[in-house]
């Protein structure tokens, strides 16, 4: 069989990502976060701000699992489910999903700000038939 059917990683071709031993033993720390993919490697730069004792362990490498493939778009719009949030929670509870989806790409862009980050904002749209 020729190929893969695997999407080869825009990420871990171009990136120089650093690699980690493995651990000698056991560990003692206040926090332990369990995968190091994109959402694991956010609670450890949150957690190092704010001078927590943390481990960040991974079964294999730093970002190479579902965020490998990740096409790096961050959007508070996700297809039409503001409908059906609306429809099965109430338009309190969809305004409160909209709000945090928006308050999670300002952190975002502050985030990129602080690290060398080509981030850019982009008109999202929902096309229908």
């Amino acid at each position: 069989m020729r190929g893969s059917i695997f999407m080869k990683s825009l990420w871990l071709d171009t990136a120089n990502l650093p690699s980690f031993p493995a651990l000698p033993g056991s560990l003692k720390t206040d926090v332990l976060i369990i995968g190091g993919g994109i959402a694991g490697v956010l609670c450890a730069h949150e957690l190092q701000k704010r001078g927590v004792d943390y481990a960040l362990i991974e079964a294999s490498k730093i970002c190479s699992g579902t965020t490998k493939c990740t096409t790096a778009k961050i959007t508070a719009q996700h297809g039409l489910i503001y409908a059906s949030l609306f429809k099965r929670l109430g338009r309190e509870k969809a305004t409160l999903y909209l709000r945090a989806n928006l308050q999670a790409i300002e952190a975002y862009e502050a985030l990129a700000q602080t690290i060398d980050c080509d981030f850019e904002r982009k008109d999202a749209f929902v096309y229908t038939q």
